[in-house]
């Protein structure tokens, strides 16, 4: 029979009204049943303390105001983008990935492994040899990740679900508790009908419902382990888009196809460049508090999509060029889920022994026995994301199986419009870690897929 380990990230990043007065018919109309109210009332959370850091800078509220853009070096996210190029040179379709959801789920899969195993991991993800380092770095960026607002929520929650014929080594237990925040909890797998329910409830309960079914019974079945990271964030725009703005116009999917969506508009201060490398527009579209932003890339050609995801890697160079500007934004709303398994890529990408009977995973003991022992099956995420003039919500779940080894009304110095493929990123500005990554291909379509075997 066969044993199955499953490692998931759950992640939902929502952003709502910027604190200003909007009736309430408004937004009914853009968000349903959204209740206005304090963002404390939903997660009991207050205003965090501004925090001086080493270098001397401040990282809170407004440090972006308070300072000037410095980007990460540019390999710092090497992993992060050749990622989303690969996905994104499957198809020319919408996609979305949270690349930070992956690392957080393969880095505690990498504190259970050892020999080759763990070093494909490493080199892959491009983890220093220094273990203490490398936690040391998750762990700032998780506590980064909890600093709390009334101003956004964001839920980070980590579980290792383990099954009754496995035992966690107790320093794994250990380390996983430590830097990663992650609760091992035992689970009944041979009642999958209460341990997929278990599992469920919880994803569901921490992204506030974005992801209600994680697993069903047949994954669960004889499962031994399974690794899984949420994440939910809710925030607003800190320049919002007037609801009355949004009119109808022109998305060109292609040179030759057109779509008629509806597109928000504002005019205000926002961090932008034109980059000659790239031939396109980047803007920078901060969230309330600023500790989260929103970046777009839209080329100015209707095909010109490809040359900035052919070449990713010199993306954060780019950034060093933001200058703050008087911006007239012209951007689609869309809406969209997105599942992607990811296996295929990370073997291509050099994670082969994972996959393989040659696997070590010695931190999640289920027995000395070869037909004991355990491997990665499969990896797979599931995501979503919705823009609108409010905000956004975003969500992903990311599943990595193993089995036995066997507002200003000013004249615009820059206009972006977005009305053509474009690429986009959401990321934690204190520690510049991606949450999300995707492509906008035709706001008109509301589902994807991906899977490369």
């Amino acid at each position: 029979m066969t044993s199955r380990i499953f490692m998931f990230f759950a992640a939902s990043l929502a952003v709502c009204a910027a604190n200003i007065a909007i009736d309430s018919q408004v937004l009914h109309d853009v968000f349903g049943d959204y209740k206005r109210g304090p963002v404390g009332a939903e997660s009991n959370v207050q205003a965090s303390a501004v925090t001086p850091v080493p270098e001397g800078t401040l990282v809170d509220l407004d440090y972006w105001d308070a300072d000037s853009f410095s980007p990460a070096p540019a390999d710092y996210d090497k992993f992060d983008w050749t990622l989303t190029k690969r996905v994104a040179a499957s198809s020319d379709q919408n996609f979305l990935l949270s690349p930070l959801g992956l690392k957080l789920a393969l880095a505690i899969l990498t504190e259970a492994a050892t020999g080759v195993t763990q070093n494909e991991l490493s080199s892959v993800l491009g983890f220093d040899l220094d273990r203490n380092l490398v936690r040391r770095k998750f762990a700032n960026i998780i506590e980064s990740l909890q600093k709390e607002s009334p101003q956004y929520i964001l839920n980070l929650g980590s579980r290792i679900y383990i099954g009754d014929n496995a035992q966690p080594r107790q320093r794994f237990a250990a380390i996983a508790q430590e830097f990663y925040k992650t609760e091992l909890k035992t689970v009944d797998f041979h009642n999958p009908a209460v341990a997929s329910k278990e599992i469920n409830n919880w994803v569901s309960n921490i992204t506030q419902g974005r992801i209600p079914t994680l697993v069903d019974e047949d994954d669960v079945a004889n499962m031994v382990v399974l690794v899984l990271n949420t994440l939910y964030f809710k925030g607003s725009w800190r320049h919002q888009f007037a609801p009355n703005a949004t009119k109808p116009g022109a998305f060109y999917v292609s040179p030759k196809i057109q779509k008629s969506i509806q597109f928000m508009n504002v005019n205000d201060k926002f961090y932008y460049t034109e980059s000659a490398k790239y031939d396109a527009k980047i803007l920078r579209m901060p969230y309330m508090a600023n500790k989260y932003a929103m970046y777009i890339i839209v080329p100015n050609s209707l095909s010109g999509l490809p040359r900035v995801l052919n070449d990713l890697s010199d993306l954060r160079l780019e950034l060093n060029n933001l200058r703050e500007y008087q911006v007239d934004v012209t951007l689609p709303k869309f809406k969209f889920d997105y599942t992607s398994q990811l296996d295929g890529i990370l073997r291509e990408l050099g994670i082969r022994s994972a996959f393989d009977v040659t696997a070590s995973f010695p931190g999640i003991a289920r027995g000395q026995r070869l037909d004991e022992r355990l491997m990665v099956s499969k990896v797979l995420q599931r995501s979503g994301i919705e823009v609108n003039e409010l905000g956004s919500v975003a969500y992903s779940a990311t599943e990595i199986a193993l089995v036995n080894k066997f507002g200003e009304d000013t004249e615009a110095n820059a206009e972006v419009v977005a009305n053509k493929p474009f690429l986009f990123f959401i990321q934690d500005e204190a520690t510049r870690q991606l949450l999300f990554t995707g492509r906008v291909a035709d706001p008109s379509l509301a589902d994807g897929a991906f899977k490369l075997s």
